[in-house]
């Protein structure tokens, strides 16, 4: 069976086996049959591997046909041991090296990259996941380098741009949570509202299902509830991250009282005008000073592009009520999706996303900053568009023909079937497979005042 693979996929090893051949004839006659012995043995390995039966991966990653459908472990194995194998040739960067200075297709050309210890645990050693495009421009074939902590498998970008310049990633046009803000959008735009809206009436479904069936069991437990507790309304709803501020204008229909925070200025203005909302711009630090106690706070795919996560939890946790709930939304690093993609999964969105949870990792992450996981579910169209967006991705990266793009819908509505499949909240999961994960964090008592 005959591999196929992108030239560039081979350009680095190869080099590097002609480097270490250059290098050897400089050196002398043995060191120079050393280099053809290296170079052999790499072409040997490649044929084995294709008598073998080695398909490859949307990634562009080879593993045999027998892992295809071959499910994720569940969370209890050992955090030190790593999703993947590293290449000999692709060491991790070390935290002692200093960081190589990074041309930048968005931003100015030499910006500052700094390094960093996870997010979750401080500690600063870590393996090499996959190294990313930015999905905004992936023909660059600029790659930043996702990192997987060896001491507890949470999964972060590393290095990373400097916070004070970050926000020069987020001025691209196709940035979809701002298309709002274009005249003409693109298909890709376009098609991302039509999910947005499906997804607005969704969460507001959920919020309110799940706060009603909230206060249903609190009258059976307490016979008692507080004026506010019989209807949605005047119940405060901070949304931070809100964006142009859709969601707020779905709760604010629901009977909601919602105010929101959005870091871009320009942006809470525009939400500010066109939709007459409460839209404050700043970072969750602002809220420290703040007094003002809500009984939900929302984070719709937020917490990822935060550079102290666990900062902007213990702040939120503040501003709960003693009966509030925190709901944080974030795409699944351990989702079928992101296992078939890898460095093609769109989710991976560099460098903007800096953090890649799963359900164990935020989980421990809300525990550490004294809330408690309660209830969990998916977003259930982020599966179809993660995969969709995701092969459109690998086949900009891999240059693949365009009559192969049936075969990609395809695959994409497979993967996104088995990944929301892999979602499904039931009684028997003890993890979740899906392409996101919406969770309910309920403050703990040793919180409470």
């Amino acid at each position: 069976m005959g591999i196929f693979t992108a030239p560039w996929r081979l350009s680095a090893p190869v080099c590097t086996l002609f480097d270490i051949g250059a290098a050897s004839a400089r050196a002398g006659g043995r060191a120079k049959s050393i280099a053809a012995s290296a170079i052999a043995t790499s072409c040997s390995a490649s044929i084995a591997a294709a008598s073998c039966g080695i398909i490859l991966s949307p990634a562009g990653n080879f593993f045999p046909c027998c892992r295809l459908f071959h499910l994720p472990k569940p969370s209890n194995v050992p955090a030190d041991r790593p999703l993947q194998k590293m290449s000999k040739s692709e060491p991790a960067l070390s935290p002692e090296k200093p960081v190589p200075a990074l041309p930048m297709a968005l931003g100015r050309p030499g910006m500052a990259f700094e390094q960093t210890s996870c997010p979750l645990c401080g500690a600063e050693r870590f393996d090499l996941y996959c190294e990313a495009p930015d999905r905004l421009q992936p023909k660059t074939g600029l790659l930043y380098k996702i990192q997987r902590c060896r001491h507890c498998g949470m999964i972060y970008l590393n290095p990373r741009p400097a916070e004070k310049e970050s926000g020069q990633f987020y001025e691209h046009a196709d940035y979809l949570p701002f298309t709002s803000l274009a005249a003409n959008r693109s298909l890709t735009a376009r098609l991302y509202g039509v999910l947005r809206r499906a997804n607005l009436r969704w969460k507001r479904r959920v919020i309110n299902d799940f706060w009603q069936r909230t206060k249903d069991s609190e009258r059976e437990t307490n016979n008692h509830l507080p004026p506010e507790g019989r209807s949605f309304a005047p119940c405060p709803l901070l949304d931070v991250g809100c964006g142009t501020g859709e969601f707020l204008v779905e709760m604010k229909n629901a009977g909601w009282q919602v105010e929101g925070l959005e870091r871009d200025e320009r942006v809470a203005a525009w939400a500010r005008e066109q939709h007459q909302i409460p839209v404050a711009a700043g970072h969750v630090e602002q809220l420290a000073a703040s007094t003002q106690q809500y009984h939900i706070i929302t984070l719709w795919h937020v917490l990822e592009h935060l550079y102290d996560p666990g900062r902007a939890l213990a702040i939120l946790a503040e501003r709960l009520r003693d009966e509030g709930w925190l709901l944080i939304a974030v795409p699944n690093i351990a989702g079928l999706d992101a296992r078939v993609y890898k460095s093609n999964w769109v989710a991976l969105d560099a460098p903007r996303h800096l953090n890649h949870f799963s359900l164990e990792t935020l989980s421990r992450l809300g525990s550490k900053h004294g809330l408690t996981l309660r209830w969990w579910r998916q977003l259930p169209l982020d599966a179809f568009f993660n995969a969709l967006m995701s092969e459109k991705l690998a086949a900009e990266r891999n240059r693949r023909k365009w009559y192969l793009w049936p075969l990609r819908m395809l695959r994409a509505f497979g993967v996104a079937c088995a990944s929301y499949l892999g979602g499904s909240h039931t009684p028997f999961s003890y993890a979740s497979y899906g392409a996101s994960l919406v969770c309910f964090f309920e403050k703990s008592k040793s919180k409470r005042s």
